[in-house]
């Protein structure tokens, strides 16, 4: 029948033998880079801390003054902490996959402690308590942490990145099975000696011809291996129709203290993400979530309530001026209300300032064009500057939309659009937005090409699948700088 199994092992892999294996195992066994997330939240609380006390040190060593309670300090110094580590982590300052960029962890770092002191500063000032503090001492505070951020960064992903160099956080890997995943993952291992190194590689050919005492032979052989050499992590990679083998490798490894992984093969299909989850005894796949769900879609109803209604509030004598001039430039209404998409492909009508002469809301809509004739003297600045708008703080307090999301479309763009653009319907997975991500990045306006549709839709659904409050906010700050007076926008 020939040899059913092929092992390859140690020395047959170019620039590992047995021995720097074993010796790159046993050290990486305390440390991963797993445990670089904890050490860096560790090492930002220290920062704060120590650049809290050396500025008192310092405030106190060049003035006069006497601080007051060490108390009241510690206090601010803990509220920031907690601050700054719920900041980060909505951020994803933390995220392994991130960690050793520093430039990346920089411009976070910095974003991250820019928010936070804002916010120390937002509570001191509604406590009215800001009097009890000194401003020298937050200075200082401001300057001497930043740096011992980026410092400490600095060093400890060096030390890190030095070590990965040297092997030292390498994982040993063994790999057994069969078929295209066995060989796309021993492809991968074998190419990536950074992070790990392939010890062990069987394969197991033709297993349902492989007599039972042998493939049993086999797999034992492949245990003895992993368990003799300590491997940190034992792969399983088999067709989707071998679920027996996979079950007979399980009761041989099981016992080994070793991470083990099954490598599924789905024939080709591709999931956006994967989680697992359990229905009695039934395993089932997430490969989509809603996109906001539980605290972060309570968070973003008061965002949308509070943000609606104090804009509206606001605006309340800049709409009553504007549909003064409506209504004396040309006839017709103040108000003009088209239907478009909204939640769950639901039908809304959203509310504009009327800037046309005419009001198209059937199965043909002609998006405006530069030097349209269409447009009225008053509408031609209010689709400039995006006052038209403005009425759609109403459609946010209804609930039909929010203050950041992708914009909605009239019917007709969405009926011919979603045909051409890929995933366009994606878009309607979260409420319709009064500004967006897409927005305050240029695409806004004419959509003359799919080309352009696409691209927009593109920043939406990245929108989509980055969401949080903190986008928002940036959203919101950005949109008076970037969203308004761009070309494009007739």
């Amino acid at each position: 029948m020939g040899n059913p199994v092929s092992s390859v092992r140690g020395s047959s892999i170019p620039g590992l033998d047995r021995k720097s294996g074993s010796k790159a195992l046993k050290t990486s066994r305390f440390l991963s880079r797993s445990m670089l997330s904890e050490i860096m939240i560790a090492y930002d609380t220290v920062a704060i801390f120590a650049a809290g006390f050396a500025a008192e040190y310092l405030y106190s060593a060049t003035s006069t003054d006497v601080l007051s309670a060490s108390s009241n300090y510690i206090s601010i110094m803990t509220f920031v902490a907690l601050g700054f580590h719920f900041i980060a982590r909505q951020r994803g300052l933390y995220e392994p996959s991130g960690l050793t960029d520093f430039s990346e962890q920089l411009a976070s770092v910095i974003y991250v402690w820019i928010t936070a002191f804002a916010l120390a500063f937002m509570v001191l000032f509604f406590l009215k308590v800001s009097d009890a503090f000194s401003r020298a001492w937050f200075l200082e505070w401001a300057v001497i942490l930043p740096a011992l951020l980026a410092s400490g960064r600095g060093l400890i992903i060096r030390r890190f990145e030095a070590m990965a160099d040297a092997g030292v956080l390498r994982r040993s890997v063994a790999l057994i099975g069969e078929g295209r995943q066995f060989h796309a993952v021993k492809r991968y291992l074998e190419g990536d000696g950074r992070h790990y190194s392939l010890y062990s590689a069987v394969e197991l050919r033709e297993p349902q011809q492989i007599e039972n005492d042998d493939l049993k032979r086999s797999i034992r052989e492949f245990a003895r291996t992993a368990h003799e050499n300590e491997i940190d992590d034992i792969m399983i990679a088999l067709a989707p129709a071998e679920g027996w083998l996979a079950n007979l490798i399980m009761q041989e490894v099981q016992q080994l203290p070793a991470d083990i992984h099954i490598v599924p093969d789905f024939g080709g299909v591709s999931f956006p993400k994967m989680e697992l989850g359990h229905m009695g005894d039934v395993v089932f796949i997430t490969a989509i979530s809603k996109p906001i769900t539980g605290w972060g879609a309570f968070f973003k109803m008061v965002e949308d309530y509070l943000f609606a209604a104090a804009g509206l509030f606001l605006a309340l004598p800049a709409m009553a001026l504007i549909a003064l001039a409506i209504k004396l430039d040309s006839k017709g209404p103040v108000f003009f209300r088209q239907r478009r998409h909204g939640y769950n492909h639901q039908v809304i009508e959203v509310m504009k300032f009327r800037t046309m002469t005419v009001m198209e809301d059937g199965d043909r809509v002609t998006q405006a064009s530069k030097n349209d004739r269409r447009i009225t003297a008053v509408g031609r600045i209010l689709r400039r500057t995006s006052l038209d708008e403005l009425p759609q703080f109403i459609n946010v307090l209804r609930g039909e939309m929010s203050i950041v999301g992708p914009r909605p479309h009239a019917l007709a763009h969405n009926s011919y659009y979603g045909d051409l653009v890929e995933n366009y319907a994606n878009r309607h997975r979260v409420k319709p937005g009064i500004t967006g991500w897409a927005q305050v990045h240029g695409f806004r306006g004419e959509t003359e090409n799919p080309q352009k549709m696409a691209e927009r839709v593109r920043y939406d659904l990245a929108y989509i699948d980055c969401w949080s409050i903190w986008l928002d906010l940036k959203i919101l700050l950005m949109t008076p700088l970037f969203g308004l007076f761009r070309k494009g926008a007739y």
